[in-house]
């Protein structure tokens, strides 16, 4: 689980901003926050929605998010500048590194891992274990102007550890423009294996052009997950009576396609559990992918309709879905797991091709049915349906705004400390939390004159 998020000197961020699961001191939906297991432990909320104008910085959030994601997991290339972008907007932060540092929840251990880095190199870097009361140090790098790298450590269990000495090794070895989290994953050091599987598993984050390009793989592979898929789509009136998942070999049952396609196929699908999309001359989308024995496969997701008068169905493609059709579906697996893991997912533009009713419905059943689940839910959203004491808490809320600067500032409801029986929806749209459009008077635009 998430517990705060610092931001400092990326895109729009330019001043350090917090974003903080910690509850507030509100006694509304208990059910929505993650109790400590012991004394020492923390209490974190389980949803997040965060509103605010085009352009205030909601999607330049989630990037930072990903951003770090990818750092972590998929690290960087020797010789390669770092692929960041800062504030733009203060000549000082050309020399100024940017900052990332996120404290979190992971197996029963709380975590607090940053790092601190330009396009060159990486400054700082740390890992702790924390808790309410104290932090104990886990590795502690930095890199001098000399490209010279030092770690320090903290005391380690030998007994399920390489000793120091290699530690150190790993830790003299990693370059200026990789983060040691990763470099020591790559070494086989197992010390550090939960905070970074916390980045791999369990963060996840969707945009609003984001595909599940693998739900046929999640269909195909899950027991049962095809009626739990069903009951979703049909909850959310999608009209769809039954999907199904069909496996073809692509040269004996899709004649159709191309020989130079199949051999560009095979020689992109080399590494194990590799995948790709395929478009065929009828315009059928298939997840094709490699099996034991070296065969190229297809699989083809397809969904079902009743037809009135008949007791047949329709069969589409789920390409051939309405838009906000194939937005559920590219959610159901986000949900599913959510219900089912410790997930922790960022959806950028939640609303985007979506019924109102059905941004509710979507959060509702999470908050409802997550109850034996430590997942969370961390949304951006335009829709202001969900600015309601009545289904979420203060806290719960937040909302991003640009200062006269073009700088993101974050902040909460709860420092407003509104009343309950206030009519949220109301005062925000009437400006009363900041986070909306500014307009310019309409007569200024000049577009009566002749």
């Amino acid at each position: 689980m998430l517990i705060r998020f610092f931001l400092e000197n990326f895109l729009s961020y330019n001043d350090q901003v917090e974003f903080s699961m910690v509850p507030g001191r509100g006694r509304l939906f208990p059910d929505h926050i993650v109790r400590r297991k012991k004394s020492t432990g923390i209490n974190v909320l389980k949803s997040a929605v965060i509103y605010g104008p085009n352009a205030a910085g909601k999607s330049n959030l989630m990037k930072a998010i990903s951003f770090a994601k990818k750092m972590v997991i998929l690290g960087t290339k020797a010789n390669e500048p770092i692929p960041l972008k800062k504030f733009q907007l203060n000549l000082k932060n050309s020399r100024k590194p940017s900052k990332f540092q996120f404290d979190f929840k992971h197996r029963d251990k709380y975590y607090s891992y940053g790092f601190i880095l330009d396009t060159n190199q990486i400054y700082e870097e740390w890992l702790y274990e924390i808790n309410k009361f104290r932090e104990k140090l886990l590795f502690e790098r930095k890199t001098n102007s000399g490209d010279v790298t030092k770690v320090n450590f903290g005391k380690i269990n030998s007994s399920r550890s390489l000793d120091k000495q290699f530690l150190k090794f790993v830790g003299k070895g990693t370059r200026s423009n990789q983060l040691f989290l990763t470099q020591s994953i790559e070494q086989n050091v197992q010390d550090f294996i939960y905070p970074y599987e916390w980045f791999d598993n369990v963060l996840r984050v969707i945009f609003p052009d984001s595909k599940y390009d693998g739900i046929e793989f999640f269909f195909a592979q899950r027991r049962n997950v095809k009626d739990v898929l069903l009951k979703f789509l049909q909850y959310f009136d999608t009209g769809i009576s039954d999907i199904e998942c069909e496996t073809y070999s692509l040269q004996k049952d899709l004649p159709d396609i191309p020989e130079d396609v199949i051999v560009r196929l095979r020689k992109g699908l080399k590494k194990k559990d590799s995948k790709a999309i395929l478009t065929s001359p009828k315009n059928e989308k298939f997840l094709v992918y490699k099996d034991h024995d070296e065969a190229i496969k297809a699989i083809r997701l397809t969904s079902k309709h009743r037809i009135k008068d008949s007791d047949k169905k329709a069969v589409f493609g789920i390409n051939e879905e309405s838009d906000g059709t194939q937005r559920i579906i590219d959610f159901l697996p986000a949900l599913i797991s959510l219900l089912s893991t410790d997930s922790v997912f960022f959806i950028d533009e939640i609303d985007r091709s979506l019924h109102p009713l059905l941004v509710i419905k979507f959060l509702e059943v999470f908050l409802k049915v997550s109850s034996k689940t430590n997942g969370q839910l961390i949304v951006t959203t335009h829709d202001s349906n969900l600015l309601d004491l009545k289904f979420l808490r203060k806290d719960e809320i937040w909302f991003i705004e640009k200062n006269k600067e073009e700088e993101s500032k974050m902040y909460s409801l709860e420092e407003f400390k509104p009343r309950y029986d206030k009519d949220i929806k109301k005062g925000y749209l009437l400006g009363r939390f900041g986070a909306i459009p500014s307009f310019e008077d309409l007569n200024k635009l000049g577009l009566h004159k002749k």
